[in-house]
């Protein structure tokens, strides 16, 4: 009854167009008791009567009578399309508006609401549940209305026909409550079935993100065999629920059956002993069936309801959902900020799982560039993630400008911060809408330029479209390099006063990196930039380098002054340097501060074979061993991988 109530909450908004469709019901009602009526005046006026030897028929009052039952069958027809057009218009504005708060919810959560939730549920919740509100919104609250008003109508109707004939055929109510208590047992099992269809969302979802994988390692079976298993359980909660209904049904039906016999039959014994006319029997026999038949709507509204119900509770319980990143009534507005970026003493921890941050400080001046280096897990990523407020520090204070970004107004704060990730994502949208994307109403000469400025000018002329080709899902059609360079100038577009770069030119061939690392050059100037780096040509050139270490940062400085301070930035620079040397890469990676662990930062440039470190220390004049080497880079699985390479 509660998320019935707050399901209403929904249609009070609309309540003129309720109150209509109730009033079109009750007249319909009234209405719908003409064709039996007439009937009865049909049967006891017009024709000869047997106890009446002589009498004639009143073919013209019949005509009449007959005229009247054809005209008020069609106003019946007439007032039923629009009572329920009015019922569907009320119903698609409340689903409408239920939906898209339900999306707008999803749309206000913070990034650990996501990381807690499967894509496949959210969208289950959006669409499917959704759906079944609508059905019994649309369709069951409308029919229940129905019923009620026609069984107490119709009900009063029989009554003055023959109380006795009246009370004599409720005699099947009984029954008919008998049968419609089984329904009960089918709610919990559709709530199972609800359920299950999420999880089928997220197994579908799951398999045709990671379609190639699957192929790739030949896993189709494996995948029909987790996608049958979550079918057969929907299969057998809808089943069991459909036994419960299978036993109802019948039982509806024998009663209604067993009605319209104890009518005729004491029916008849009631003409017979001159109560009751024919007419009027006929008139009865009419009432009861019509009344029964919104009787045995019951058994549908209830089965929508519990269906509803259960949905309904899904959709409630994301609503319910506490934004963990919210804004403050009286937040503070920049307009255009200074680009001073400040980490107090922050920590960070996903619910009540250990810290990943630990006592960060970390600050850079407004046009000036931080690089922040370490091994894959260490917390680079999570840390960037607190600028813009994806998520809230747990513990110190992020500050930008000098305001602590909990006291900024989320929309113009994020308007100011460009980001370009490691994995490029694209909407299945044309070129120029997703590099327009953040600036809504750019101009095509806008557009064009910041793809030049992102060297993406070039390969975007030479497709068949330009401009207006469609990317595909995630920019499947267009290649990793050329969705980084979107991605750039879809931020250069932005025009933004804080750069964020993770990982930028990561898995991209070195033609496409020098591309790309001259846009972000460009990028870069005159604005606070944040990057994750693993070029050695990015760290060289920052103006303060930050290592991190298990979610803490263990050093800072210069290239030149951390050469000197940090062990693990001076060995990762030195197994870069030997990669450099051997030619593996123009400009080799940093190693260790990539993400897929592959050695030589997310490119995966190689190791460069087990002599690399020895060579490294000839060059440099060191005597250490291979051995010692291995040690003082052992603190993260990636360096440690690449030295023993």
């Amino acid at each position: 009854m509660k998320t019935l109530a707050r399901l209403m909450g929904f249609v009070r908004p609309y309540w003129w167009g309720s109150l209509v469709s109730v009033l079109l019901i009750l007249v319909l009602t009234f209405f719908r008791l003409g064709p039996a009526w007439f009937t009865k005046l049909i049967i006891d006026d017009t024709l000869p009567r047997p106890d009446q030897p002589g009498t004639t028929g009143d073919f013209g009052l019949a005509a009449f009578y007959i005229g009247c039952l054809l005209g008020t069958s069609a106003l019946v027809n007439v007032l039923t399309a629009a009572e329920l057009y009015i019922e569907q218009w009320v119903g698609q504005k409340v689903i409408f508006d239920l939906r898209a708060k339900l999306y707008d919810h999803l749309q206000s959560q913070s990034m650990s609401f996501y990381d807690a939730n499967q894509t496949g549920q959210l969208m289950s919740r959006v669409t499917n549940d959704v759906n079944q509100v609508q059905f019994f919104l649309t369709q069951g609250l409308a029919r229940l209305v129905n019923t009620v008003v026609t069984i107490g109508i119709f009900l009063t109707m029989m009554l003055a026909l023959d109380w006795q004939l009246t009370l004599v055929s409720l005699a099947v109510v009984p029954l008919i409550v008998f049968f419609q208590l089984g329904y009960s047992k089918a709610f919990p099992l559709y709530r199972i079935a609800s359920q299950k269809s999420a999880d089928l969302n997220v197994v579908i979802q799951e398999n045709v993100t990671g379609i190639k994988l699957v192929k790739a390692f030949n896993r189709e079976p494996f995948e029909a065999e987790r996608f049958n298993k979550v079918n057969w359980d929907i299969r057998e909660a809808r089943m069991k629920a459909n036994v419960a209904m299978a036993i109802a049904s019948p039982g509806q039906d024998f009663a209604t059956y067993l009605s319209a016999i104890i009518i005729i039959s004491f029916g008849a014994w009631r003409v017979i002993d001159g109560g009751l006319s024919v007419g009027s029997l006929a008139a009865f026999y009419s009432y009861v069936l019509t009344m029964w038949a919104p009787v045995r709507w019951l058994t549908f509204i209830n089965q929508m309801a519990q269906q509803a119900m259960a949905s309904g509770e899904r959709v409630f319980e994301i609503l319910d959902t506490k934004l963990e990143v919210t804004e403050k009534p009286d937040a503070v507005t920049l307009e255009r900020v200074q680009g001073r970026v400040e980490l107090e003493n922050v920590s960070f921890a996903y619910g009540k799982n250990p810290p990943l941050l630990r006592d960060i400080s970390v600050s850079v001046e407004p046009g000036k560039t931080l690089a922040l280096v370490g091994p894959s897990g260490s917390g680079k990523t999570t840390l960037i993630n607190l600028i813009p407020r994806f998520y809230d520090a747990t513990a110190g204070v992020v500050r930008i400008d000098g305001h602590d970004v909990r006291d900024l107004a989320l929309e113009p704060l994020r308007a100011q911060i460009g980001m370009v990730m490691q994995e490029t994502f694209l909407f299945n949208l044309t070129i120029r809408e997703n590099i327009s994307y953040g600036r809504e109403g750019a101009s095509p000469e806008q557009v064009e330029a910041a793809a030049r400025a992102a060297n993406a000018h070039e390969f975007i002329a030479e497709l068949e479209h330009g401009y207006e080709t469609v990317t595909g899902e995630r920019g499947v059609r267009l290649s990793g390099g050329q969705r980084q360079r979107i991605a750039i100038a879809r931020a250069i577009l932005v025009d933004p006063r804080i750069l964020i770069l993770d990982e930028a030119t990561s898995s991209v061939d070195n033609k496409t990196d020098y591309l790309i690392r001259q846009a972000l050059d460009q990028l870069m100037v005159g604005r606070t930039t944040i990057v994750i780096a693993h070029r050695l040509s990015t760290v060289r050139r920052a103006h303060q380098i930050a290592v991190m270490e298990q979610g803490r940062i263990t050093a800072q400085g210069t290239h030149e002054e951390l050469l000197h301070s940090s062990v693990l930035y001076q060995h990762l620079n030195e197994i870069q340097f030997a990669l450099q040397s051997e030619g593996k890469e123009p400009e080799a990676a940093l190693v260790g501060v990539g993400t897929n662990g592959t050695g030589a930062g997310s490119d995966g440039g190689g190791g460069g074979g087990g002599g690399v470190v020895n060579r490294v220390n000839g060059a440099n004049g060191h005597a250490r061993s291979y051995e010692r080497d291995r040690v003082a880079v052992a603190t993260t699985e990636t360096a440690k991988t690449e030295v023993s390479r």
